[in-house]
């Protein structure tokens, strides 16, 4: 058994910011453990730029990005333990399976900033022929950037979130043609101004209100795609599918050792101080929330150092409520309110799983106490104040999402 003070969990950009964070504050005994082989997190797999403008004041590529950030905190004389997979969380015990075997650390504090996945294709329930060439953004570009490979020539893409625009430039990087965007929706889950790119400036056919049936082959190859439209099935001919979006986060983990999960976030309860009910664990970046920019993942895990140095040096015991959220919501930050920490609760972020109008409504104890009226996009997060109300442990706080 190992004590440390401080382990994090992730070597991306959460992981990474919060730990040369925590070494300006003065910690020294910190890990941080990633199962890659090499630090950075998803940007290394991301060939295109848009990277380092907020961080670093310059555009890079992703795994440009990746190096930098890693470099940094190597030279900050962060330890970083890679290869390094946790299996499981007991009594505050992280237990690691590493080229060397298992290793176990008791930390003080964990943070865990596991990153995000997409959701592949076996969770989406899609039928047809089982086949290497059915992938997702991340596989794709690690083919794309990382080992240089091929792995289909014609492609139909699963979803329309903005990812898929990156799907769209990592499949050009390799040299793949893409033969149509489907999306179940009546408008795409992204931007329209990326709508009107991707089919009038790449000439690639974007179908709304459109449904993957089936995908088609034999031996283990593709060779088309069914959908339905309100105008009937046809096919598409491809030789690879690629599913986008619909990011779910890097939580089985957390699932597995704790028993206070959020099915709704699909991931732990967390206070206005990224702080989980169990003592002395945190959550940051894409495992609180599935995708969010690398950018925004960086400053955030800047800002949860802070908490956990403040958790560390004033023994912060939180008192704690749990805000419940429907299931027209398929996200909200934070879960819980510490009614004992300095920082006071001032805005809840949430997002919808799908386009809607209607109304946010804040619930305490049953009655109303907010409500907005709103036009969410699913990729667009709704904030909600909160007014000054003296809460209590008791209280019921529960958010939840009403059709005009």
């Amino acid at each position: 058994m190992n004590n440390i003070q401080i382990a994090i969990i992730g070597a991306g950009p959460a992981g990474l910011s919060a730990a040369l964070e925590l070494k300006k504050l003065g910690y020294d005994d910190l890990l941080v453990f990633d199962r890659e082989d090499e630090a950075g997190g998803t940007p290394r797999h991301c060939g295109h730029l848009g990277f380092g403008m907020f961080e670093f004041k310059r555009v890079l590529s992703g795994p440009d990005y990746a190096k930098k950030l890693a470099k940094l905190a190597i030279d900050s004389g962060v330890n970083i333990k890679l290869k390094s997979t946790l299996t499981k969380v007991e009594n505050g015990v992280l237990t690691f399976s590493t080229p060397e075997g298992i290793k176990q650390y008791k930390p003080t504090c964990t943070l865990f900033a596991l990153g995000a996945r997409e959701t592949p294709r076996p969770d989406r329930l899609v039928s047809g022929t089982r086949s290497p060439n059915i992938i997702t953004t991340g596989t794709l570009q690690r083919f794309a950037y990382l080992q240089k490979i091929k792995p289909f020539n014609k492609a139909v893409i699963i979803g329309s979130e903005i990812v898929s625009f990156s799907a769209i430039m990592s499949a050009k990087h390799a040299g793949i043609k893409i033969e149509a965007i489907i999306e179940e929706k009546d408008e795409i889950d992204s931007f329209c101004v990326i709508k009107y790119m991707v089919k009038y400036l790449l000439k690639i056919p974007v179908l709304t209100n459109t449904k993957l049936k089936n995908i088609n082959g034999e031996d283990k190859k593709v060779t088309s795609v069914s959908v339905s439209t309100d105008e009937g099935e046809r096919e598409i001919p491809c030789d690879g599918v690629i599913f986008t979006g619909q990011f779910i986060p890097e939580s089985s983990i957390m699932q597995k050792s704790f028993d206070d999960f959020n099915f709704s976030n699909n991931s732990l309860y967390i206070s206005q101080n990224f702080q989980a009910k169990d003592d002395g664990f945190f959550v940051a970046g894409n495992a609180l929330r599935g995708a969010l920019a690398a950018f925004k993942c960086y400053f955030e895990g800047k800002k949860v150092a802070k908490n956990i140095h403040d958790f560390i040096r004033f023994k912060h015991q939180p008192e704690l409520i749990k805000i419940e959220a429907d299931e027209n919501i398929s996200w909200y930050y934070p879960s819980m309110i510490d009614l004992k920490s300095p920082t006071k609760q001032h805005l809840t972020a949430l997002r919808l799983k799908k386009r809607a109008k209607g109304a946010i409504k804040v619930l305490l104890n049953g009655r109303m106490i907010y409500k907005k009226n709103i036009h969410a996009f699913p990729f667009m997060s709704i904030n909600i104040p909160w007014k000054d109300i003296e809460l209590k442990p008791q209280d019921v706080i529960k958010l939840e999402f009403v059709n005009n």
